[in-house]
């Protein structure tokens, strides 16, 4: 036909399928409406957030610690009022140590698993590219829309134009074919996007979907939760949206989500085409220790989740998900020292156990956990101790089994991206500088004589006496040794039972995006197809950040580009 054609725009209508408006015009007007159908095969693309990164609704009696109308035992989305109380009377951080493991439970909180659990409200304030109802359907509701709705928009925008009729990609693509590569910070196994790549990925539709979980489980269970959902999407696809589903789907995570993602792919890689991991603590990550003992090391943190480990120990005692981003077996070795006077008393685990030589340590004053805070009921009698320390000998026990059996797997078509910022410190290892105390003089106007530097023995077996759980600990000497020291000039033999000292944690060591180190992300771009070592972002903001944002859309057309058929 020789008539001309004007190109009609399609868009996502309420039931997730594409529409197009035309109208009529009179049989004078031979301009002819040109409508191109989408492909009739899909990729759906499944983001995964992180820890903290799903809202759980309360399904026990705690739901009445907020207020008699609160559905939430936890909502992202309302940083400012539910979170730190600054719009609102009541809030997260205005609840006891004890009110925050009653309503962090895990056995009596949920993930939002259906579409009329997500708040209308939040969806209409930040999403911009899909009618609300559906992106209710695809799960942008269950997870931190203030945090992920960035990077859903941004793909699901840009996923759903690739070419033209002509062949040529669309202006938004352009994004993930950058004139130099170089901007996305130092790269390992980059190719450039040619068009015989576009043209392949143009050959399916990728709708966006979200699967929040309930990250207090352990991240094997979130793994299985997250199968259900993908086995769910796949058949809604097929069914509602009439497309052929019969290359999986593509994971893109953030942070613990990496960890659900991997142990997802390990149990169906039959589902699953590619992932795509941002930001993730794949060994675990040391800040999780120094949080626990010391609260939140940021101001933001400090005041709206908690400044002090109080705040945290009972939540993550009590709670497999959150013990499973602690530093693993795979982490290596020495990650938690003790100084002294800029020397080294002691370093730990030797080998690949932390778990007993750190976590399972009740009396140490380096210790992970305070027995008397994983339940904080104020009752400190034996039985009450014994208690809570064997629930949490539980819950670090399906930590331990979860490391075990993720191992050091990854889905053989991983793309990963990760900060490596020197403006962005995290801790890679947590140091603890000890401060002796001082042998009082006796005399006035006559200074006290600093006490010796113990030994590593003396170090190790210190005992703890003090503790702000904000960082600062106080220890006395139980190991007698007789030592020569100089005390106002002369030579005295001294005995170092009694002996009293002070450690602080010392600030973050290395790179990273402030939460995550280099070193614990590094693991993954090892078996990575792609990796992109970066800087620019803070860990939660990581998705907000334009290079990342293009960077992922890149790492999307790639795995779209050479998809293949997997096993039904």
């Amino acid at each position: 036909m020789s008539e001309p054609t004007r190109p009609v725009p399609t868009q996502i209508g309420p039931d997730g399928n594409v529409t197009a408006r035309v109208t009529m015009s009179p049989s004078a007007n031979t301009v002819r409406a040109e409508l191109n159908a989408p492909p009739d095969h899909a990729i759906p693309v499944i983001f995964v957030p992180g820890i903290m990164g799903s809202p759980l609704m309360s399904t026990g009696p705690a739901a009445t610690l907020l207020g008699e109308d609160n559905r939430w035992a936890w909502f992202p989305d309302d940083p400012k009022g539910w979170i730190a109380g600054l719009t609102r009377w009541k809030s997260y951080n205005s609840l006891t140590p004890l009110e925050r493991k009653q309503l962090l439970d895990p056995q009596q909180t949920r993930a939002f698993s259906a579409p009329e659990d997500a708040d209308r409200e939040t969806l209409a304030k930040f999403v911009n590219t899909l009618p609300v109802q559906e992106a209710r359907n695809r799960g942008w509701g269950s997870v931190s829309l203030d945090s992920y709705g960035p990077i859903l928009n941004f793909l699901e925008a840009q996923l759903r134009f690739i070419q033209t009729p002509e062949g040529k990609p669309y202006p938004g693509v352009m994004a993930a074919v950058p004139h130099s590569a170089s901007i996305w910070g130092d790269l390992k196994g980059y190719s450039p996007l040619k068009p015989e790549a576009l043209k392949a990925a143009a050959e399916f539709r990728y709708p966006v979907y979200a699967v929040g979980y309930n990250w207090l489980n352990s991240n094997a269970q979130a793994a299985d939760y997250l199968a259900g959902k993908i086995r769910a999407t796949l058949e809604r696809c097929r069914k509602e949206l009439n497309v052929k589903c019969e290359h999986g789907v593509i994971l893109v995570t953030h942070s613990m989500g990496g960890l659900v993602a991997r142990m997802c792919a390990k149990r169906n890689p039959e589902l699953i085409q590619g992932v795509v991991h941002g930001v993730q603590p794949a060994i675990g990550a040391a800040t999780a220790y120094r949080r626990v003992r010391a609260g939140w090391e940021d101001f933001k943190g400090a005041v709206g989740l908690g400044g002090t480990g109080k705040k945290i120990m009972p939540i993550f005692a009590n709670a497999a998900g959150p013990l499973e981003l602690l530093p693993n077996q795979r982490y290596g070795e020495g990650w938690l020292r003790a100084t002294c006077d800029g020397k080294e008393l002691f370093r730990m685990p030797n080998g690949t156990d932390p778990y007993t030589q750190i976590y399972l340590k009740q009396n140490a004053w380096w210790r992970l956990m305070n027995a008397a805070w994983i339940n904080p009921t104020g009752n400190t009698t034996q039985a009450t101790l014994v208690s809570a320390w064997s629930n949490y000998e539980r819950m670090l026990g399906h930590a331990k089994a979860f490391h075990a059996s993720l191992g050091d797997y990854y889905h053989p078509n991983s793309f990963v991206h990760y900060g490596s910022d020197p403006g962005h410190q995290a801790f890679h290892r947590v140091t603890w500088a000890v401060t002796p105390g001082f042998i009082p003089s006796g005399r006035p106007g006559v200074p006290p004589t600093l006490l010796p530097a113990p030994s590593r023995e003396q170090a190790i077996a210190l005992r703890l006496t003090g503790d702000t759980h904000e960082g600062r600990a106080w220890m006395v000497n139980d190991v007698g040794e007789k030592s020569w020291i100089n005390r106002q000039g002369s030579a005295v033999i001294h005995d170092s039972r009694g002996d009293g000292y002070r450690a602080d944690i010392q600030d973050q060591d290395q790179a990273g995006d402030g939460t995550v180190p280099a070193h614990a992300a590094e693991d993954a771009a090892e078996k990575a197809v792609f990796a992109a070592r970066m800087t620019g972002y803070d860990h939660q903001g990581s998705y907000k950040n334009r290079n990342v944002q293009n960077l992922t859309l890149y790492s999307v057309l790639r795995i779209g580009a050479t998809a293949r058929k997997l096993p039904a």
